[in-house]
């Protein structure tokens, strides 16, 4: 079925790509910021181009998804509204074709899901079969004496058109300075763009342009008919699952106890130097990993077993570690907030508070599912609370709203 609808749009699609292609590599030779050339120019360049081709042939199931785009221009022109620094622009060449992934997949596909599996999907569409794609080329081929025929009467026309252009551009140069300046600079553009120093350089950007588009295209023509694919659930021994979850939860019982003691009758004496700003920084970070753990621990016996929902034992006492982790945020949130009272927000400091929000909202998810069961589908849940968060710290997080933040607050 997909042989068809490619052979049947195949030479509109290919023009389509070749000229876009062409485009990439004018901008090659276009002086200009690296991150505008090389990531922002291109991605608009492929959402256009893919949704201009996906209404056009329509092929667009699931019209809802198209508020994905709301995120995606956030991101992608983040760094032409604000001055976001470089451990954001390396994250939004990395987050960017995961959304992408999301929005072509789910309006194009009746059947797609964000599930377990996602990660194994997105490369299916970024960047699977990015060369064995290219035995589509072959139908090129098709009506070879009719393209042979119009190309005679292109190189006529163009025979004929070419001195016209050169009298009316000689009149015009010779009548308008301006003109003839603005002539210029173009000409001398073009000359350089096939200078022969230029060519390979010029052939290679547009050969990999036309690869990665007509590739990544023909991978959301041949998955949006796929049906997730989650498989079975692990069977994995409870009595094994109830004696890790036993011992890593009397492990936090003491910290919590250790940590109700330090903060009220302080039974074991701290030194006298001890004092909030110390508590603030210390294991802060490792109390960030340590909930990062709980929640793969959680998130693989919610999502990968079935002994949650075998049994009630596991059920507890991941309700437990659930309920610990939470309280483990909220101690981090205290140490965090002792810390930026004394010194201030920075940065780093308020991508923090937005992960452990994040962390947070994705643990009483978690732990609702556990609980009650959720009739909605909660990956399209997660991926919302995910880049909401990261929405947030590419416009929040950064030195001039921060600064701005500790002005008013006077830090």
């Amino acid at each position: 079925m997909e042989n068809i609808f490619i052979k049947k749009n195949f030479k509109f699609i290919s023009i389509l790509f070749l000229a876009i292609s062409f485009l990439m590599m004018i901008i090659h030779n276009i002086k200009m910021d690296l991150y505008i050339k090389y990531f922002i120019i291109p991605c608009s360049l492929l959402i256009i181009s893919f949704i201009f081709l996906i209404r056009k042939f329509d092929i667009d199931k699931r019209k809802k998804y198209y508020l994905f785009l709301v995120p995606i221009i956030l991101i992608l022109f983040s760094y032409l509204i604000i001055d976001i620094d470089n451990s954001n622009m390396v994250l939004n060449v990395i987050v960017l074709p995961v959304l992408l992934s999301i929005f072509f997949a789910g309006i194009t596909n009746e059947r797609f899901v964000v599930d377990r599996n996602f990660i194994k999907n997105y490369f299916k569409i970024f960047p699977g079969n990015l060369f064995s794609n290219l035995s589509y080329l072959k139908l090129i081929k098709k009506e070879k004496t009719k393209k042979k025929n119009n190309l005679i009467y292109i190189v006529i026309g163009f025979i004929i058109g070419l001195p016209i252009v050169g009298i009316i551009l000689s009149l015009l140069t010779s009548g308008d300075a301006y003109f003839n300046l603005f002539t210029d600079v173009i000409f001398d553009f073009i000359s350089n763009l096939f200078n022969i120093n230029n060519v390979i350089g010029n052939f290679i950007v547009i050969v990999i342009s036309f690869i990665l588009l007509f590739s990544i295209f023909i991978n959301i023509l041949k998955n949006r008919f796929n049906e997730s694919n989650i498989g079975k659930k692990k069977n994995i021994n409870s009595y094994i699952v109830n004696t890790i979850l036993i011992m890593v939860n009397l492990v936090f019982m003491l910290f919590l106890v250790s940590e109700i003691s330090k903060l009220t009758v302080n039974f074991f004496h701290l030194p006298e130097l001890y004092t909030y700003a110390k508590y603030a920084r210390e294991g802060f970070f490792q109390l960030l990993g340590v909930t990062v753990i709980n929640m793969i621990i959680i998130g693989y016996l919610c999502y990968y077993t079935t002994l949650i929902k075998d049994n009630k034992l596991v059920k507890i006492l991941v309700l437990l570690l659930c309920l610990f982790s939470i309280i483990l945020i909220f101690n981090s949130y205290y140490r965090m907030f002792l810390y930026v009272n004394k010194f201030g927000f920075t940065v780093l400091r308020s991508q923090v508070i937005l992960f452990l929000l994040m962390e947070l909202f994705i643990l009483i998810l978690i732990g609702k599912k556990i609980k009650y069961g959720i009739r909605l589908r909660e990956g399209n849940i997660f991926i919302i609370i995910i880049i909401t968060t990261y929405i947030f710290n590419l416009y929040l997080c950064n030195n001039m709203f921060i600064d701005y933040i500790n002005k008013i607050l006077n830090y």
